[in-house]
């Protein structure tokens, strides 16, 4: 299991990954062989073991301009249906509080990479206080 987060606001460009400076609590202390891996300050966690791992996140998010802004939680690259995250920013740098949870199989043989990454129509969006857990249930 793993918990990282980054507190201080970032900004995350269209396409972009929300990055995660800390790793607050990791099971797999030695940082390496484990089933989930991350390095601080990346967007990326490698599912490198098969079974199934849940996926957690949290934040606030804004846009210094009005307008939609969304998130989505990502496997290989490609948005995992039922988790985007949506707010439609009335006043600019007003934070809304999003959250989205799923399950991802890694198959026998075979790794994945998660992220989660701003999938706005066409905002950057400032992201404060996220907060990724990931851990492998089966």
């Amino acid at each position: 299991m793993i918990n990282s987060v980054n507190v201080p606001v970032q900004t995350v460009n269209l396409n972009g990954n929300v990055l995660f400076a800390t790793d607050r609590v990791r099971t797999n202390a030695c940082n390496c062989g484990g089933s989930i891996q991350h390095d601080a300050g990346s967007g990326l966690f490698t599912l490198a073991k098969p079974g199934i791992y849940e996926v957690n996140f949290n934040a606030n998010v804004t846009a210094a301009t009005a307008g939609a802004v969304a998130f989505a939680i990502r496997s290989n690259g490609e948005a995992v249906g039922g988790t985007e995250m949506d707010y439609t920013v009335v006043t600019a740098e007003t934070y809304q509080s999003i959250s989205a949870s799923t399950l991802i199989r890694v198959p026998c043989g075979a790794s994945k990479t998660v992220s989660v990454a701003n999938v706005s129509p066409a905002l950057q969006a400032l992201v404060k206080d996220s907060n990724i857990i990931v851990r492998r249930v089966a």
